[in-house]
């Protein structure tokens, strides 16, 4: 019996001092969230930060010119000489789309539509087709367009 005894006491003292070998490192290593920043990044009051500055970056080297005659690219168109025309130009492109949408049957485009129509923006201004327009989405049960059917028969109410 005193030799098991002894055994296990030999075995114990090896574990312990296995484990205090692996924990006595990274309990040593450990540090909190403010020593391990305080190292990435010191306060500009700082004192010691002076000396510890980093040093200054180089310039940036310019970048390397381009040949002239290459036709890999495609040129950017030039930008408009009237802004006006732009969003007019960008208008009638929204519009289009919103139209080929609608035609699909994607109710968010159906309801914007019907929303341009009701009010003439960028379209002309044509209440039965917009709310032709709004009825359809709403038909898909699109929330905004059932609002503003709802909005709109209580203002006919009044």
């Amino acid at each position: 019996m005193w030799k098991v005894l002894h055994t296990m006491r030999r075995i114990f003292a090896i574990l312990l001092s296995f484990a205090a070998v692996l924990l006595v490192p990274s309990i040593l290593c450990a540090q909190s969230a403010r020593q391990l920043t305080r190292r990435v990044v010191t306060p500009a009051n700082d004192p010691r930060s002076a000396s510890r500055a980093p040093a200054p970056k180089p310039a940036p080297t310019p970048p390397a010119p381009v040949p002239a005659n290459t036709n890999t690219a495609v040129p950017a168109p030039p930008p408009p000489a009237d802004p006006e025309k732009a969003k007019l130009e960008t208008l009638k492109k929204t519009i289009e789309f919103q139209k080929k949408r609608a035609a699909e049957g994607s109710p968010s485009a159906q309801y914007e539509l019907g929303l341009r129509y009701l009010n003439g923006d960028g379209v002309e201004k044509d209440g039965a087709a917009g709310m032709k327009l709004l009825e359809e989405s709403a038909k898909q049960d699109y929330t905004l367009a059932k609002r503003k059917l709802d909005e709109l028969k209580e203002k006919k109410k009044k």
